[in-house]
C-alpha cells in the first residue's frame, strides 16, 4: 500500500510535546480561507511512498524521539494507509505517541468506516477546519473552533505537556534544492517577519521540512 506524502521533518518541537517526527500527507478537499498549506491540497502533490519504505525510514531515526505528528493535507483521507503505517511502527516504537491534525470533526470521522479505521492508532486528534477569524486559544490549535481530543489512556498523560507547549514557536525545515519550510502554528505577522529575516518569499505550512 502507498501513502501520498508531501514531506517529513525531524526532530520537530513546534507541533506537539517533545521531539517529534512530523509527516505531511497530500490531498485535501476543503478550501479553508487562509489555509497555511494550500500546496498540499492536490492529492497528487508530493510522491507516493510505499508504507513499508516509510516505516523503515522512520525506524532509522533516533528511537528517543517522543512521538509522531501527522498533518497535511487531510490525514483521514488516507486513513487505511496511515493505520497500516502506525500499526507497524508502534510494534517497534511502542513509546511513541501519535497526534493527528484533521479538518474534519471527530464526529465526522467516526461516521465513515474508512476514516475511523485510523483512530485506534491515534492518541490525540486536533479537529475542525481552520477559521482565520477565530484566533487560537491553545498553542497547538490553528483557530479557536478546533478541539483537542484525547483518545487513549496514554493521551491523558499528555494533556499537561500539550497545554504547556510554547506558543508562537517555529522550527525551520530545510530540504533538498530550494525546498524549505517554517514549521509551527504562529500568527501571520510573526511568520512574515521571520520570512523577511531569512530574506526569502513566504512558503508556509503548519508545517514541513524535507522527506
Amino acid at each position: 500500500m502507498n501513502l501520498q506524502v508531501y514531506s517529513m521533518a525531524y526532530p520537530v518541537t513546534s507541533l506537539g510535546p517533545g521531539r517529534r517526527i512530523v509527516l505531511w500527507v497530500s490531498g485535501c478537499t476543503k478550501t479553508c480561507d487562509g489555509c497555511i498549506s494550500p500546496e498540499m491540497r492536490d492529492p497528487s502533490a508530493g510522491k507516493a511512498v510505499p508504507v513499508s519504505a516509510l516505516r523503515r525510514r522512520m525506524l532509522e531515526l533516533d528511537p528517543s524521539i517522543d512521538g509522531v505528528t501527522i498533518s497535511g493535507g487531510e490525514p483521514f483521507d488516507q486513513a487505511p494507509a496511515l493505520a497500516e503505517l502506525l500499526e507497524t511502527v508502534r510494534a517497534d516504537r511502542p513509546n511513541w505517541n501519535v497526534l493527528v491534525y484533521s479538518g474534519y470533526t471527530l464526529h465526522d470521522i467516526s461516521q465513515v468506516a474508512g476514516r475511523a479505521a485510523l483512530l485506534p492508532f491515534v492518541d490525540v486528534v486536533i479537529d475542525g477546519p481552520y477559521m482565520k477569524d477565530m484566533p487560537a486559544t491553545h498553542p497547538l490549535a490553528g483557530s479557536s473552533n478546533q478541539v483537542i481530543h484525547y483518545l487513549s489512556a496514554r493521551a491523558s498523560t499528555l494533556k499537561c505537556a500539550m497545554d504547556a507547549c510554547t506558543t508562537q514557536q517555529l522550527n525551520l525545515g530545510i530540504g533538498s534544492g530550494s525546498f524549505d519550510m517554517l514549521i509551527g502554528i504562529v500568527q501571520d505577522s510573526l511568520r512574515e517577519r521571520v520570512h523577511e529575516a531569512l530574506n526569502e518569499p513566504p512558503r508556509d505550512a503548519d508545517g514541513p521540512g524535507g522527506l
